[in-house]
C-alpha cells in the first residue's frame, strides 16, 4: 500500500511492495517500488510543477535540492534511486520539506527509463508541466568541475524557472525548453543505427519520420517540458527489458535514442504552433495610438514627403480581391497619392475618389505601365497585384525609407501569405543579393520604383511580362549600383497569390534566365546560363580567357591519414589542374608523417611543395606564411581534414574569384554523413558569427532554396576559401595578433567586403568538411586557456565589427541568432521600432527576478513610465548578446543586484560594447545578511568584491532608501535615492473587510528570508493564539504552525495584492530584527498593509519611521502583545488608524504623478 507522511514528515513504507498493490488510482508501473508518497498539494484547483530527479549521487541532489528551496513555485518531487542510495537520498529529501514522491528502480536504461516510468505518476497526478532533472555525470556535458553549475543555474535560477513556466502554459509556445547551449539538431552527429530506431519509434507513435529532420534535443535529457507531450511514449508501452543492459551512452541504445526522440516528440505540432505564433507576432507590430499622434511631428522632420503611387494590377477579374486590397490601401497612414487600378472588372461596390483610377488592363501591362510612367508626375511607384494588402504602416515605412534615402531608387520588403485562416508564411528575404538575384527573383513581385530613376532607364521592357520590373532593378543595378536598392525588414505586404505560387507561375520560370542573361550582356559579362537545381532557378558560369595559377594552402600538424585522404582526392579528381600544393607542417610529431614530410621534399615535386613553420599554433600566422610563399595568382585556404566530392570544385570556385567584382568565393562542405557543415556563415549567429543549416541533409533546399543556389554572403568559412593573391596582401591577410585562431576567416571577409568586393558563396563546390571532433579526456587546463582566448577573439570581433555584426544584410533581423539560423522566435517581448530615429528614451530593464523586488523597483516603474509614454524600451530576463544590444541601441541599461560570474561578465561586456547609460539597482545591504536570512548562505563569500565591480561597471547607482545610499557610498559617485511606491492599478481599488473572524484575525505576510524576523514575534504568536487567530501568509515556521489559524501559500505578485486584501486583517503586524541589514530597507511592508487598510503595529527601527498612523514597539514581546491587546480593545480606533494608513498611503506612496517622474530623472543620464 501507499502510506501517506505524517504531519511530521514522510515515511518510508515497510514493506516493500509494488505499486500496483496500492489503491486502484495508482497507476501500475513494472519494476519501480514506493519508497515514500506524498500526495501533490494542489491550489485553486492548479496542479504543482513536477520535477522528474534520477538522483543517481546523492551529492549532486543536495545541489539540486538547494536550489529548489529558493524557487516560489509549488512544486512535487517524483525522484527515483537504485538500491543502496535509498536511505540517504529519502533523508535530503525529508529535509528539504519539499513534497516528494521517492521510487526506487533497477540501474538500467539511464536516467531515461526511470523517466518513463514515472510519466504514468505524473498523468494521475495530473501534472501539466514539468522539469526533468538527472544527477548522471554525462560525457555529453563536458568537464565534471562546472557540469553541475552551469546546467542547474540555467534550468533551476529562479526567473529562467519562471519565464519557463509561463512559456509552457500558453499553447502556443513549442512545448519543450532546455539549456540553448546542449540544443542541437537530432540528425547532428547521428549514428546509423540511432537513425533507423527514431524512425521505427516514430513509426510506433504515430508520428511522421520527416520531422526527425526537423526536430532539436537537448544533449544531456535535463529540460522543460509539458507532461502531453509524451503521450505517444506512454502509449508505446516500452518496458524495461526493451532496453540493453546498463552500459552509459552508446549509439545504438535505446535510451541513447530516445534522448533524441523527446526533441521529435516535442517538434509534433510545430507547423501550427509557428503559425499562431507568427499572427501573434504580426498583430504585436503595429504602431500604438500615442506613436500614430505623433505621425505629423515625425513627417515634418523628414527632408521631403514623397508621393507615392500604388498601382493594383488585375490578372484574376476578381472585384472582392480588388475591394480587399482598396481597403487596405484606405487604411494606411501614410495616404497614396493616387491609386491606379487595371482591371476588366466593373468597380462595383467600390467608393469613387479623387485619387482612384479604374483602367481596362490590357494584354501587355507593362507596355501600359510604360505609358503611366510617363502621364502620373508622382515621386515613387508602387506596384501590387489584385488581392494584395498592405499593413497599416506599409506605405508610411516606405515614405519615411525614401525620404532618407535619396541614392535609394527601387525597394522591396518582407511578406506573406493571406489565406482563410489568417496571415501565414512569412518570407524574410535579405538586403539586395546580386549573385542572388540572378539565381532567381527572390525579391518577390510587391517592387516600388522612383519614377525618374525608371524613366531614365526606359521604363518596363514587355518582353519580359512579368519580370519586366526586375529587368527594370537589374537596369538600375547597372546605372546606380547595387545601394540604389533598399529592402524594407518588416512584413508589409499580404499576398492571396503567395511566394512559391509566384515563383511557379509559367511567365516567372520562363523569364527567369533571358533577364539574366539580357542584364549580363548589357554589362559585357562573358557567360553561360544553365539551369538551376529548380524550375524558376539559373546558374551563371561566368567565362574567363585566363587559366591562373591558384596555390592550394593547407596546414597541418600530425594527422597523416587525413593528410593523404586530403592530398588524394584534390589530386585523383579536380579537374582544373593549373594549381599548386603547399603544406605547411606545423610542428608534427608523430614518426610517421615527420617521415612523409621529409620525403615529399626529397621528391622536390614542383607541384606538391612542403613548408616549415616550426612555432606555436597560430592558424592565422599560418596561412599568411604560406600566402607569402605561394606562386599562383589566386589562393585557396583549405583544411587538412576535407576532401573533395566534386571534382569541378576549383573551376566553380575560381569563375566566380575571377569576376572583378567578387573578393572571397566559399565552398559548400559536408560532414562525413552527408549533412551540412558549412552553407556560409551569418554575422551574429550564436554569438560572433557561425555556420548556418548545420545538420540539415545535403539534398534540403533551405530557407529561401539558399543551400542550392549561388548567392552573397558576408562571410565564409576558410576550412575552404579561395581569393586572389592580391587582395589577400592588400587588405593584410589574416590577423595574426588579434585573431590567432577563430574568427579570422570572418575578419578577412569583413576586410574584403569593406574594400567593396562580394563574397560568393557557392554549392557547385562540393568537399567533404569533417571539422573538430570532441574528445572525451579534457585537459581543463588546456580548455581555460582556450576559453579566454576564444573570450578575446570574440571582444576583437565586437570592437572592430560590431556594426556589421548586428546587421548582416545576407540575413534579417527577424530571423533569429540562435541555433542553425534562418528561422523565427517570433519574439512579441522586444520593443518594436520601425523608424530611423526615435522620439523616446530607449531604457533596456534586466530585472533580478519576476517576484517583489524585481517588480517594485525595475518592471513596475518601466511599465508605468512606458505607458505614460515617458520612456521606451523593453524587459529582459536575460542578458543580451553584443549583437542584440547593437540592434536594440538603448539610451539606458538597467540591472538590478547582479553580482554573480556571468552577470558580471555581461556587464563587461556592456561596457565595451555598448554606448548606453548604466544604471546598477539595489535595494537591500547584501555585504551584511544576517544569519537566519535565506540569502546569508546563498551569497558569495566575496560579495563585497563583487559588489564593487559591478557597481563599477555602471554610471549610476540607485537605491531605495538613504541609510542605504550611505552604507554604499564610495560604491559610485553617483547615487540616487528613488523610494519604493505602489503601483496604482494594482493597489489603489482594494476591499478588506474587517471582523470576519470568531476572533479577531491577527495577520502576517512575508516570504522565507523573513524567518529570522518572524522570531521577534514568535511568543507573542504562541502566547495569544487563544485570543486571536492568527493569519499567516507566504510562509509560515513549522514551530509555529500548531499555533496559526489560516495559512496561505505565496502567489504570483500579480495576484499578490487581492490576496493580502482578502486575509481581511482586523490588525497586521511587521516585525523587523534591529539590525543594520534591516536599517537600510525600504517601508514596503507599511504601504502594502496600509493599501489594504489594515490597522499596523511594527517595529520601532529605521526604516519604518516616519509620517505613518503606525503603533511602533520595541523588539520585546510584552511589548508587542501589550500593543496587540490595545488595539484589540480599542477595535474602533484601530479600525480608523488602519483608514488613515490607508490615505496616506494612496496620497503619497503611489507610482504616479512626481514620483514616476523621480524613477525616469534617475534612469535617464542628466
Amino acid at each position: 500500500m501507499i502510506i501517506p507522511p505524517s504531519a511530521q514528515g514522510a515515511h518510508r513504507v515497510s514493506e516493500r511492495q509494488s505499486v500496483n498493490s496500492g489503491s486502484s488510482a495508482a497507476p501500475h508501473v513494472e519494476e519501480c517500488e514506493v519508497l515514500v508518497a506524498q500526495p501533490p498539494v494542489f491550489e485553486d484547483g492548479e496542479p504543482p510543477v513536477g520535477v522528474v530527479i534520477h538522483a543517481s549521487y546523492p551529492e549532486v541532489l543536495q545541489d539540486i535540492l538547494r536550489r529548489l528551496i529558493k524557487l516560489p513555485e509549488r512544486l512535487h518531487l517524483y525522484v527515483t534511486c537504485v538500491a543502496g542510495r535509498d536511505d540517504e537520498i529519502c533523508a535530503q529529501l525529508t529535509a528539504s520539506r519539499l513534497s516528494f514522491s521517492l521510487y526506487r528502480v533497477p540501474n538500467h536504461g539511464r536516467d531515461v527509463l526511470p523517466f518513463l516510468r514515472m510519466l504514468p505518476f505524473l498523468r494521475a497526478d495530473n501534472i501539466r508541466a514539468l522539469v526533468k532533472l538527472h544527477t548522471k555525470r554525462s560525457l555529453n556535458l563536458g568537464g565534471e568541475s562546472d557540469w553541475g553549475v552551469e546546467l542547474f543555474d540555467d534550468l533551476l535560477g529562479p526567473v529562467r524557472f519562471s519565464r519557463a513556466l509561463e512559456h509552457l502554459a500558453d499553447p502556443v509556445h513549442v512545448p519543450m525548453l532546455g539549456p540553448q547551449r546542449y540544443r542541437l539538431p537530432v540528425t547532428r552527429f547521428l549514428s546509423e543505427s540511432d537513425g533507423a530506431l527514431l524512425v521505427v519509434l516514430a513509426e510506433r507513435g504515430g508520428i511522421d519520420p520527416q520531422g526527425i529532420n526537423e526536430a532539436d534535443y537537448f544533449a544531456g535529457t535535463m529540460f522543460f517540458a509539458r507532461t502531453e507531450v509524451f503521450a505517444p511514449l506512454e502509449r508505446m508501452q516500452l518496458k524495461g527489458n526493451d532496453f540493453e543492459a546498463e552500459s552509459g551512452q552508446l549509439d545504438g541504445t535505446l535510451a541513447h535514442t530516445l534522448e533524441r526522440f523527446f526533441g521529435v516528440l516535442a517538434n509534433v505540432g510545430r507547423e501550427q504552433r509557428n503559425i499562431d505564433l507568427y499572427q501573434r507576432w504580426l498583430a504585436s507590430r503595429q504602431l500604438a495610438a500615442v506613436e500614430v499622434e505623433g505621425l505629423p511631428a515625425r513627417l515634418a522632420n523628414w527632408p521631403r514627403q514623397p508621393d507615392v503611387l500604388l498601382v493594383l494590377t488585375d490578372t484574376a477579374g476578381d472585384i472582392g480581391l480588388l475591394r480587399s486590397s482598396l481597403a487596405s490601401i484606405d487604411r494606411q497612414l501614410y495616404q497614396a497619392a493616387a491609386i491606379v487600378v487595371l482591371s476588366n472588372v466593373e468597380p462595383v461596390g467600390v467608393t469613387p475618389a479623387d485619387n482612384l483610377v479604374w483602367l481596362p488592363l490590357a494584354e501587355s501591362w507593362p507596355s501600359q505601365l510604360n505609358e503611366l510612367l510617363q502621364e502620373i508626375e508622382v515621386d515613387w511607384w508602387y506596384l501590387l497585384r489584385g488581392g494584395d494588402e498592405l499593413d497599416p504602416h506599409a506605405l508610411l515605412l516606405l515614405a519615411e525609407g525614401i525620404a532618407l534615402n535619396p541614392g535609394v531608387s527601387a525597394c522591396y520588403s518582407d511578406e506573406d501569405s493571406l489565406t482563410a485562416e489568417g496571415c501565414q508564411n512569412p518570407v524574410f528575404k535579405p538586403d539586395l543579393n546580386l549573385d542572388m538575384l540572378r539565381s532567381y527573383p527572390y525579391v518577390g513581385r510587391a517592387l516600388s520604383f522612383s519614377r525618374e530613376a525608371a524613366l531614365a532607364a526606359d521604363g518596363f521592357d514587355p518582353a519580359f511580362s512579368e519580370l519586366a520590373p526586375h529587368d527594370l532593378l537589374f537596369r538600375l543595378i547597372e546605372n546606380h549600383g547595387l545601394g540604389t536598392v533598399g529592402h524594407l525588414a518588416d512584413v508589409l505586404v499580404h499576398q492571396t497569390i503567395n511566394f512559391p505560387q509566384w515563383l511557379g507561375e509559367p511567365q516567372v520560370i520562363a523569364n527567369s534566365a533571358a533577364i539574366v542573361g539580357a542584364h549580363l550582356q548589357r554589362l559585357g559579362v562573358a557567360h553561360e546560363l544553365q539551369a538551376g537545381p529548380l524550375p524558376m532557378a539559373n546558374r551563371v558560369v561566368y567565362q574567363h580567357a585566363e587559366q591562373p595559377l591558384v596555390s592550394i594552402l593547407i596546414p597541418t600538424k600530425d594527422c597523416l591519414p587525413m593528410l593523404l585522404r586530403c592530398i588524394e582526392s584534390i589530386m585523383e579528381k579536380t579537374s582544373y589542374t593549373n594549381y599548386e600544393l603547399i603544406i605547411v607542417d606545423n610542428n608534427s610529431e608523430t614518426t610517421e608523417a615527420r617521415e612523409w614530410f621529409n620525403g615529399m621534399e626529397l621528391l622536390n615535386n614542383p607541384k606538391v611543395r612542403i613548408l616549415r613553420y616550426p612555432h606555436p599554433f597560430n592558424y592565422s600566422a599560418i596561412n599568411n606564411f604560406a600566402a607569402s610563399h605561394a606562386r599562383g595568382d589566386y589562393l585557396v585556404l583549405l583544411n587538412n581534414d576535407t576532401a573533395v566530392i566534386d571534382g569541378d570544385w576549383l573551376g566553380a570556385l575560381l569563375h566566380h574569384a575571377q569576376r572583378p567584382e567578387v573578393g572571397v568565393v566559399g565552398a559548400k562542405l559536408l560532414f562525413l554523413d552527408g549533412t551540412v557543415q558549412h552553407a556560409g556563415v551569418v554575422l551574429g549567429l550564436r554569438g560572433v558569427a557561425d555556420h548556418p543549416f548545420i545538420g540539415d541533409s545535403m539534398h534540403s533546399n533551405g530557407y529561401l532554396h539558399r543551400l542550392h543556389l549561388d548567392q552573397n554572403y558576408s562571410a565564409v568559412t576558410a576550412a575552404c576559401l579561395m581569393i586572389s593573391s592580391e587582395l589577400y596582401q592588400q587588405v593584410g591577410g589574416m590577423d595574426e595578433v588579434g585573431l590567432a585562431v577563430s574568427f579570422n576567416d570572418v575578419d578577412l571577409c569583413l576586410k574584403v567586403g569593406q574594400a567593396g568586393r562580394l563574397i560568393v558563396w557557392t554549392p557547385y563546390a562540393l568537399l567533404v568538411h569533417e571539422a573538430s571532433v570532441s574528445q572525451n579526456n579534457v585537459d581543463t587546463t588546456k580548455e581555460e586557456a582556450k576559453r579566454k582566448r576564444f573570450k578575446g577573439e570574440q571582444s576583437v570581433m565586437y570592437q572592430r565589427w560590431l556594426a556589421q555584426i548586428a546587421n548582416d544584410p545576407a540575413y534579417n533581423r527577424n530571423l533569429t541568432l540562435e541555433g542553425s539560423g534562418f528561422s523565427s522566435k517570433y519574439r512579441t517581448d522586444t520593443d518594436w521600432h520601425p523608424f530611423a530615429s526615435r522620439e523616446l528614451p530607449h531604457v533596456l530593464c534586466h530585472p533580478l527576478d519576476s517576484f517583489g523586488s524585481g517588480h517594485y523597483r525595475v518592471r513596475q516603474p518601466f511599465a508605468v513610465l512606458k505607458a505614460a509614454q515617458l520612456i521606451g524600451g523593453t524587459v529582459s530576463d536575460e542578458g543580451l548578446q553584443p549583437t542584440e544590444l547593437e540592434r536594440i541601441a538603448p539610451d539606458t541599461i538597467i540591472f538590478q543586484g547582479q553580482h554573480t560570474t556571468p552577470h558580471l561578465e555581461y556587464m563587461q561586456d556592456t561596457k565595451a560594447f555598448s554606448r548606453a547609460f548604466k544604471v546598477y539597482e539595489l535595494d537591500d545591504y547584501i555585504l551584511d545578511v544576517p544569519a537566519g536570512n535565506l540569502n546569508h548562505e546563498l551569497l558569495p563569500k566575496d560579495i563585497t568584491k563583487r559588489l564593487k565591480n559591478a557597481v563599477g561597471l555602471c554610471d549610476r547607482l540607485v537605491v531605495s532608501t538613504e541609510p542605504l545610499a550611505n552604507a554604499l557610498k564610495g560604491f559610485n559617485a553617483d547615487i540616487r535615492v528613488v523610494e519604493n511606491r505602489l503601483p496604482s492599478h494594482w493597489w489603489s481599488d482594494l476591499t478588506s473587510h474587517r471582523q470576519q473572524g470568531r476572533k479577531p484575525r491577527v495577520g502576517w505576510a512575508g516570504g522565507s528570508s523573513h524567518s529570522a524576523d518572524l522570531q521577534v514575534i514568535a511568543e507573542v504568536v504562541r502566547a495569544l493564539e487563544g485570543e486571536v487567530e492568527w493569519v499567516f501568509m507566504g510562509m509560515c515556521p513549522p514551530a509555529l504552525r500548531p499555533y496559526v489559524h489560516e495559512f496561505h501559500r505565496g502567489v504570483s505578485i500579480e495576484k499578490y495584492p487581492q490576496r493580502l486584501a482578502g486575509l481581511n486583517l482586523d490588525l497586521a503586524l511587521a516585525p523587523l530584527k534591529d539590525n543594520f541589514f534591516n536599517a537600510c530597507k525600504s517601508n514596503l511592508r507599511l504601504l502594502e498593509y496600509g493599501a489594504c487598510g489594515f490597522p499596523v503595529i511594527c517595529s520601532d527601527i529605521v526604516c519604518y519611521r516616519g509620517d505613518f498612523p503606525v503603533t511602533r514597539v520595541r523588539n520585546r514581546s510584552q511589548d508587542w502583545i501589550a500593543a496587540i491587546r490595545e488595539h484589540l480593545a480599542e477595535s474602533d480606533a484601530s479600525a480608523k488608524a488602519g483608514e488613515a494608513l490607508r490615505s496616506v498611503v494612496l496620497d503619497h506612496w503611489m507610482l504616479k504623478d512626481e514620483h514616476l517622474l523621480a524613477w525616469r530623472n534617475a534612469w535617464l543620464a542628466d
